[in-house]
């Protein structure tokens, strides 16, 4: 009878290597200017509600739906 840890060090390490069709995701945190940019087009866009300025608030809008889009189609590393 092989006692437990006889078995265990018996086994191969596998040294960081993921075994063949195992392909490993990471899920950190990137470095992204886009909800910064969406944060700063928002306040331009509620600026421009509150003073009823039809200028400020398109430039607004155009800012808010870029900064949407961009931040969607940005590659992640």
């Amino acid at each position: 009878m092989v006692s437990e840890e006889q078995n265990q060090s018996q086994q191969v390490p596998n040294k960081g290597r993921p075994s063949k069709g195992v392909q490993e995701q990471t899920f950190g945190s990137y470095t992204s200017y886009w909800p910064l940019a969406l944060a700063v087009a928002l306040c331009v866009l509620l600026v421009g509600i509150i003073t009823n300025s039809i200028v400020l608030g398109g430039i607004g809008v155009v800012l808010t739906a870029g900064a949407i889009i961009a931040w969607g189609l940005e590659r992640r590393r």
